[in-house]
């Protein structure tokens, strides 16, 4: 055997028809024979093609909502084949040589299990396959939702409409919807004299002929042509109904109500629009939720969607959403394509797998470490070489074919895969067109073959100036084959970005003998010659070789011409040193006291800050050795100025000029920075070098920087240094800080934050730990303070200075040099000096003396310390007779338990006391105010002098207590009162008597309490004494007596007024019982004023004074003009005149002047008799008030009318 076509099994026809790549719209009968015969099922899609069939037939059984397949692999890999022929497997009328196309393809899987599983599906169910090819979209520049081209290409394979205008297409449907596309038909043949089914294949002349047609047909919908014109089919249905209706017409259509819509290459097609992804998840939802598994989407990607296109990273939370819509998976593995080129291409016979075994065996440590490939981001491109996939592969190496499958994948996700060929198609090219087949055994295939075959491909998209410029590069090197394979190489290789395209992988990939070794040399040698060739780009970019492109020659171009500004360079020094001295440096003195210094950078005659100043700043200069003694000579005058009395000068000499360093430096960050928005990957590429050549040139500058430091020196004040790296700080930095700080150790402990109020827990301050008198400013045998200590008198000096000082000019001050004490430190001895009586406190406007609730509160953190005022507390010690004086009133008068005769004690004490006691201080205030008392004046001091002690917290009790007399006499008085008041009721021996006084003034003057008003007003005179008096409390048994003898004058004046009242009234009644009416009442009338006559007393309740009110009132009550005595009579009165009749005749004596006389005297026997004068005459009441009297007067006159003439009058009398 001496020719690689000798190997192969001679069934294998290596020149024989394979396709480029499976399409969807290869489906003639010739194209489906062809390739199931070629078909092969590993045992992997085997697996697939089994689970795939069982899910369907449960759900097509069980109405299942589990109905998306998703099947993804590389370009090439087959996933379109499967999707492919899975789908047609379903269509019975599908024939190959009489055979249906599933029972083909179920020969080529062997398994009767699976065979009877699809069999059943297509017998019970038969469902109907819709067959998408969404590449072909791509292509077309469609941006169509994918929901609408399931929909319209549904439509056509109905053979609802042949055309392919999708307004068009749903007003179609819409006809048969409305039971209309008969009539349309007709009309369009009768009166416009054209043929539907042959104009509907013309966009154009199908929209016009709709047009015209809609608003006659579909007059609901379509009002007029230009209603149909505007139409918008994004609004034009909603989508599920559409669906729906879609559906219905499947099954009015074919009487099938099972559907597989098959789409292929759905992620390249969505995976940059969301608005597309978004869509396919909307479909899927409603086929998952309207027709619970009878619709089917099997849809194929290359492998996972995020990788499709450098878009979808954008969309990554979209897609793997829509992945989640397409709950099975099938993956076609890289392996599975191994097994099916095995299989199909580079299958060995007996006699060749046996040979090309033993030369594997032979080989296989130089081959293996020949072809080992480093420092890979993907482990397909480290798969392990045995002596099986060796011989099932060769002339190939299983890393050729992962390689193969990367390079096609990167072409497809640029162009949608149209045009390429499969991965199985292109190594047939290889064998046959590129002649690889004739070589002689042991030789290898190798990316020079891939640049060859995909060459073309490159050139149609963004590999065209990658192609140019090897091109280039091969027509200079035409006589040099192993510089043209490199070319090739390196041209095809550099399309794939995981891909390390270092020296050591070219030589790797370049080495196309089994049994030999590269020259290593010689290929550097040439890879070299090529890059410095004039006119040609290839460059190591990070490590990779690459051509250049026009854009990275152009951006080459760009920095050349950049010019570094002082500024930039100096910003590169910053970081420089800031990397230098990081942390910021920092020393520790006196073994508490950590100094961290500033950092200042002078470059130029110009300080860049690089740590910012605290109360010690080391200047930065790095010069060369031709500046260094003059540089030296003026730090060393300019040191010794008062104002750089903490500053150290660090000056290093630099052996290497940095200048050349910082051009670079600054000339790769500008490049980057000018294209920070970039997007091409030649560019990002080449932008990611220049960041690692300026991280390469800064750690060379930091390497001349550090040997500088190395010989260096420190001048302080005038006085240089010799240093290093190390010792400039462990010794000069030191040295220098505590030089600075030197007052540090006067308070060198650092208290920690809760030391204050720590510090106020202990009364007894003879108890204290240690802890908490770090200085040993306490002296625990007294518990005094030594308020001379060194650390107080700093402070008690500074504040002296300023008058008054705020916690944060403290801190400020001595925080700073030359002390360095902490915060909490500061605020510590400043606590102590408060305790000690050196000085008060100002919060709010009020001073605090004492050490206590408020001043913790005040100094208890370091935000609050900074807000209060110090001042020097010049009222001073108070001496031990002054304390014990305090001591004494505050148990013998205020009535605390003993007290230590200590300031701060007795500030406790007192404040405790006096809160409780000034409320009782103020009540005797108000009570004085009331009755205009005279020691008014001497208990509002008592107020005054509590308020201040209680404003103070007991501060100034100890003073006020001990040293104020006037403090004392008030504080004493307002006790004797309140302990007057509180035995003898003092204050209430007052109210009562003032009320009672009060309201005797306001009795009425009657003679019978004459005597008791004039009683009260002698106690009056006596009362007045007392309130003028201001020592009531010696005079407190005379009050008391004054207000009982008050109390008796009452007691008589009560008895008295009753007695008199009543003998006055009982007089009253008998006036009234003598009364000349009373006899004419009956006797229950009689009995009723009786009754009356009886309520006129007055009844005693006691002896106070409303009861004296109430009897006068009573009494005045009996005797108003309208009073009860004057009623009684009234009452009298009017029963009497109720009792007499309402009318009554009068009887008078006869009158002779009333008789009669004749009219003449004659003395004839006939004579005439004169009338007589007869009145009769009626008492009547002069006022009647009831019927019945009325009735009676009515009556009686009435009796009287046929009586009364001139001789008979009636005469009323009242």
């Amino acid at each position: 055997m001496h020719k690689i076509q000798e190997l192969f099994d001679p069934s294998k026809q290596l020149n024989r028809k394979i396709e480029s790549v499976v399409t969807f719209g290869a489906n003639t009968t010739e194209d489906l024979e062809h390739e199931i015969k070629e078909y092969v099922v590993t045992d992997k899609l085997h697996k697939n093609y089994e689970d795939v069939l069982t899910d369907l037939q449960q759900a097509f059984n069980e109405s299942s909502k589990k109905i998306g397949i998703w099947v993804s692999g590389f370009y090439g890999s087959g996933k379109s084949s499967f999707a492919k022929y899975l789908g047609l497997s379903f269509d019975k009328s599908l024939l190959i040589d009489g055979v249906t196309f599933g029972d083909k393809l179920m020969s080529r899987i062997h398994d009767a299990a699976v065979t009877a599983m699809h069999h059943t599906i297509i017998s019970r169910h038969n469902p109907l396959v819709v067959m998408i090819d969404l590449s072909t979209e791509s292509v077309a520049g469609k941006v169509a939702m994918v929901s609408d081209i399931v929909y319209f290409e549904t439509l056509k394979q109905l053979d609802i409409t042949k055309c392919t205008d999708q307004k068009v297409m749903c007003f179609v449907d819409m006809l048969y919807k409305e039971g209309k596309y008969e009539e349309f038909c007709r009309i369009v043949k009768d009166e416009m004299h054209m043929e539907w089914e042959e104009e509907q294949t013309n966009d154009l002349a199908a929209n016009m002929i709709a047009s015209q047609l809609a608003p006659r047909l579909l007059p609901a919908y379509f009002p007029d042509s230009e209603s149909y014109e505007n139409i918008n089919m994004n609004s034009a249905l909603n989508e599920k109904e559409r669906f729906k209706r879609l559906y219905q017409l499947i099954k009015e259509k074919t009487g099938r109500d099972k559907v597989i819509f098959v789409l292929d290459e759905v992620g390249q097609y969505v995976a940059s629009n969301v608005d597309l992804i978004l869509n396919v998840q909307g479909m899927m939802q409603i086929f998952k939720d309207e027709f619970r598994g009878s619709v089917w989407v099997i849809a194929t990607a290359q492998q996972t969607l995020t990788e499709d296109n450098r878009q979808a990273q954008l969309n990554s939370n979209e897609l793997f959403r829509l992945n989640d819509r397409f709950p099975i998976k099938v993956d076609i593995e890289a392996n599975d394509i191994k097994e099916i080129i095995t299989k199909r291409l580079l299958g060995k016979s007996q006699e060749g797998k046996e040979f090309l075994m033993k030369m594997f065996s032979q080989n296989e440590g130089v081959l293996k470490n020949n072809t080992h490939l480093t420092v890979q981001q993907r482990s397909i491109y480290n798969q392990v070489l045995t002596e099986q996939n060796f011989a099932d592969l060769y002339p190939f190496l299983p890393v050729h074919v992962d390689i193969l499958l990367s390079l096609l994948q990167k072409l497809a996700s640029r162009t949608g895969g149209v045009g390429l060929r499969s991965v199985i198609r292109l190594i047939r090219d290889i064998l046959v067109d590129n002649h690889l087949a004739d070589a002689t055994i042991g030789q290898l295939a190798g990316p020079e073959y891939f640049y060859d075959v995909l060459r073309s491909d490159m050139e149609k998209n963004s590999a065209k100036e990658i192609v140019m410029a090897a091109d280039k590069a091969i027509r200079v090197y035409t006589g040099n084959a192993l510089a043209v394979r490199i070319c090739k190489t390196i041209a095809v290789m550099q399309l794939l970005d995981d891909f390390n395209l270092s020296f050591n992988n070219i030589c790797a990939l370049l080495n196309n003998q089994v049994d030999d070794t590269l020259d290593r040399n010689r290929v550097r040698d040439l890879i070299d010659e090529i890059a410095d060739a004039d006119g040609l780009t290839l460059q190591e970019v990070e490590g990779k070789y690459q051509f250049m492109t026009n854009a990275i020659l152009g951006i080459r171009e760009e920095r050349s011409k950049i010019v570094p500004r002082e500024q930039e360079k100096a910003e590169v020094m910053q970081d420089m040193l800031r990397d230098l001295l990081t942390p910021a440096p920092a020393v520790n003195v006196y073994s508490s006291l950590t100094i961290t210094a500033g950092v200042e950078l002078t470059e130029r005659n110009r300080p860049y800050n690089i740590y910012n100043t605290t109360s010690l700043k080391m200047n930065v200069r790095f010069v060369t050795g031709a500046q260094f003694d003059e540089t030296r000579q003026m730090l060393l005058t300019e040191s010794t100025r008062s104002d750089n009395a903490r500053t150290l000068y660090w000056l290093c000499t630099l052996n290497k000029d940095k200048e050349a360093l910082l051009q670079e430096i600054v000339k790769c960050q500008n490049i980057r920075k000018h294209h920070q928005n970039e997007t091409n990957k030649e560019i990002l590429a080449y932008l990611r070098a220049q960041s690692d050549l300026a991280e390469e040139k800064k750690q060379q500058l930091l390497r001349a920087l550090r040997e500088a430091q190395a010989n260096s020196e420190i001048i302080f004040r005038g006085t240089p240094q010799q240093v290093n790296a190390d010792t400039y700080k462990t010794v000069a930095l030191k040295g220098i800080a505590e030089k600075v700080f030197e007052k540090y150790p006067l308070a060198s402990a650092n208290m920690k934050g809760d030391c204050v109020s720590k510090l106020a827990a202990y009364g007894d301050v003879t108890t204290i730990p240690d802890a908490l008198n770090p200085f040993r400013i306490i002296k625990k045998q007294d518990g005094t303070i030594d308020t001379a200590h060194p650390a107080l008198m700093e402070i008690k000096d500074f504040i002296t200075a300023h008058s008054e000082a705020t916690g944060q000019e403290l801190m400020r001050h001595f925080e700073g040099t030359p002390y360095g004490w902490s915060k909490d430190t500061i605020r510590y001895l400043a606590a102590l000096m408060l305790k000690a009586g050196t000085i008060l406190l100002r919060v709010s406007g009020k001073n605090i003396t004492v050490f206590g609730d408020s001043a913790v509160t005040a100094m208890g953190n370091n935000n609050s310390f900074a807000k209060v005022n110090f001042l020097l507390n010049t009222d001073g010690a108070l001496k031990i007779p002054e304390l014990l004086n305090a001591v004494k009133l505050l148990t013998s008068v205020l009535g605390c338990a003993r007290t230590a005769p200590v300031k701060d004690q007795i500030a406790v004490a007192a404040y405790k006391r006096i809160k409780l006691l000034v409320g009782k201080f103020r009540n005797l205030q108000e009570s004085f105010e009331h009755f205009h008392l005279a020691g008014l004046q001497t208990v509002n001091q008592a107020i005054q002098y509590a308020e201040r002690i209680i404003d103070t917290e007991g501060g100034d009790a100890a003073y006020l207590l001990g040293k104020d007399k006037n403090c004392e006499k008030a504080f004493r008085y307002a006790m004797d009162i309140i302990k007057c008041d509180e035995q003898s009721r003092l204050i209430d021996q007052f109210k009562h008597m003032e009320k009672l006084m009060d309201e005797a003034d306001k009795l009425t003057d009657l003679e019978q309490i004459r005597s008791f008003r004039s009683q009260v007003n002698e106690v009056r005179k006596v009362y007045n004494g007392y309130v003028a008096n201001p020592d009531l409390h010696l005079i407190v048994q005379d009050v008391i007596e004054t207000r009982q003898q008050l109390d008796a004058h009452l007691r008589n004046a009560c008895l008295e007024f009753q007695t008199q009242s009543n003998q006055q009234l009982v007089q009253s009644r008998d006036v009234i019982m003598a009364m000349a009416e009373m006899q004419q009442l009956s006797d229950a009338q009689r009995s009723e004023i009786e009754s009356e006559l009886g309520d006129l007393t007055i009844e005693s309740r006691g002896s106070s004074i409303d009861n004296l009110r109430d009897m006068i009132n009573t009494y005045s009550a009996f005797y108003l003009p309208q009073g009860k005595v004057n009623a009684v009579e009234r009452h009298v009165k009017a029963l009497a005149q109720a009792a007499v009749p309402a009318v009554t005749t009068v009887t008078t004596p006869a009158d002779d002047t009333n008789k009669a006389t004749p009219l003449s005297t004659s003395s004839s026997a006939s004579t005439v008799s004169s009338p007589t004068y007869s009145p009769t005459q009626l008492r009547v009441k002069s006022r009647i008030t009831s019927r019945a009297d009325l009735h009676a007067v009515i009556d009686r006159l009435t009796q009287l009318l046929d009586k009364v003439d001139d001789n008979s009058p009636v005469e009323l009398i009242f």
